[in-house]
């Protein structure tokens, strides 16, 4: 049995998978985050790790075998944002999450003094303002003793595998989101320098594969948990490209889509190509590429929702699958933008309801979000189509993908085939499979993929579909142009 771990920015999970890839248990804690004050979005590093040695002991107690019936195990954790670690091996400060944008200034300033442009360059992407690269540039502005105190700085998978083994390392993926080199193998001294953050390159693990053996499990986590003492525990990698190894697109030409906190839509291409509308990042295999163009705008729309307006909703997702379940195709709909905690277009996008009116009932609202969702996802697919062959198929996960109704939208929005993988967590099924690569058990991960990836649902465009959507996404792409001056105007600024 192999043991997948998937912390997001939502919840965290652990799973078991058997020997066919099956999920036999899963246990799940709440992400707990904390926002001191507006833009900065933490979590308590040291509390995500008691949550861990927790659902991974709950998790062990339902097997027969125990812990040593677990032969590997593998981390996928949300990428970008900061944890941070002292020489004592402890937290330094609360750990910052991707939906952090305390550093938009910071940016701001990058890109108006020629920084973002003379980088680019140099990494083949731009950052975002929860990127190491501007993150960093802010610490080191505001809490210069914190980082004299650091030693290590890590993304969430790294924290968490050094918790349970003891042992500091990155994966060439997440080595390369911010500060890597443009032929993905290491950070760039170079881009780091024009940052003016060169004394941090000290601070950063040295990048090894995603599948390689990092280290065994401590006999104090072996102790906690019931996992046996010296475990393999995989590197990890990313929470994104974990999912999209486990829906099943592997290959070169694969399209993915995880539609969770972020929208995250990615194309596995045979070699790097430098576009701002996507980072690219080296591919688990180490000979390709995967283009990812993604903002913090999918689901999470959604889960806002029903935190906010359907709290006294008994079973307020089905409640709300009906209600849209019952709406007809071409029901006349406000047009929503999805940008409650990011966008694609900058700091100052909102989100919003355009073309609201008293004959709108929830069901329309619910609608329109889930529409919305599907837009913003459109965007950034078609622009990953600059260098890409055209889509015939796309795997898709997330929270999105659990809903029949939401997963034909997608079919219908994008004019092409979508399938949803039977594993309810692709994340951890991912992160498993590293181990299972890690520890021998698979080749690689084709072999992977092929063995333990099966595709449980398709869907196809509805008759008519097509036109309708395009029709529908024109209209949402001319009333971004629109707000624009209104988005500048809500932020106090001249439009």
């Amino acid at each position: 049995m192999l043991l997948g771990i998937d912390s997001g920015q939502t919840a965290l999970k652990v799973v078991v998978f058997d020997d066919d890839g099956l999920e036999l248990v899963t246990t799940r804690r709440p992400t707990q985050t904390i926002q001191p004050e507006p833009h900065h979005v933490e979590r308590d590093a040291a509390g995500v790790v008691e949550q861990l040695l927790d659902a991974i002991a709950e998790a062990v107690a339902f097997l027969p075998g125990g812990g040593d019936s677990i032969t590997g195990i593998g981390i996928a954790a949300h990428g970008d944002g900061m944890y941070f670690v002292g020489r004592d091996g402890t937290p330094t400060r609360n750990a910052i999450l991707a939906l952090d944008t305390r550093a938009e200034g910071i940016l701001d300033r990058w890109k108006s003094d020629g920084t973002l442009a003379r980088t680019r360059q140099l990494t083949g992407q731009e950052p975002f303002a929860a990127s190491l690269a501007p993150l960093l540039a802010w610490l080191a502005i505001n809490e210069t003793a914190m980082l004299d105190d650091t030693q290590w700085l890590l993304y969430c998978k790294d924290w968490l595998r050094y918790a349970l083994t003891g042992e500091i390392a990155t994966d060439f993926v997440e080595a390369n989101s911010s500060v890597g080199t443009l032929d993905g193998t290491g950070y760039s001294s170079a881009a780091l320098g024009e940052y003016c953050l060169g004394e941090f390159e000290r601070l950063l693990p040295a990048p090894k594969p995603a599948s390689a053996i990092a280290g065994g499990i401590l006999p104090a986590v072996a102790k906690r948990t019931g996992l046996k003492t010296g475990t393999p525990v995989a590197v990890g990698t990313h929470d994104v490209v974990a999912a999209a190894l486990g829906a099943g697109a592997t290959k070169v030409g694969d399209y993915s889509i995880l539609a969770g906190t972020y929208s995250v839509n990615q194309y596995i291409a045979p070699e790097r190509v430098v576009n701002p509308h996507w980072q690219a990042r080296p591919w688990i295999d180490g000979r390709s590429w995967v283009n990812m163009a993604a903002s913090p705008a999918s689901a999470t729309n959604f889960e806002w929702f029903l935190r906010n307006l359907m709290i006294d909703t008994p079973d307020a997702i089905a409640a709300a699958n009906d209600e849209v379940a019952a709406l007809p195709p071409d029901a006349d709909l406000p047009i929503y933008h999805p940008f409650l905690y990011g966008s694609p277009f900058g700091a100052a996008a909102s989100a919003s309801f355009l073309g609201l009116r008293g004959w709108h009932a929830r069901a329309h609202l619910v609608r329109a979000v889930w529409e919305g969702v599907v837009h913003n996802h459109r965007t950034h697919m078609d622009w990953l189509l600059e260098s890409a062959t055209p889509r015939q198929v796309v795997s898709l996960a997330g929270g999105a993908a659990r809903s029949a109704l939401w997963a034909q939208m997608f079919a219908d929005g994008l004019n092409t085939r979508i399938q949803v993988a039977h594993s309810t967590e692709p994340g951890a099924l991912g992160a498993a499979m590293l181990a299972g690569i890690g520890t021998g058990r698979f080749a690689d991960a084709v072999d992977a993929s092929s063995a333990w990836s099966r595709v449980e649902r398709n869907y196809t465009p509805g008759r008519g579909a097509a036109a309708r959507w395009d029709d529908s996404h024109a209209r949402y792409a001319a009333t971004l142009e629109l707000a624009r001056p209104i988005w500048d105007l809500l932020e106090g600024e001249k439009p």
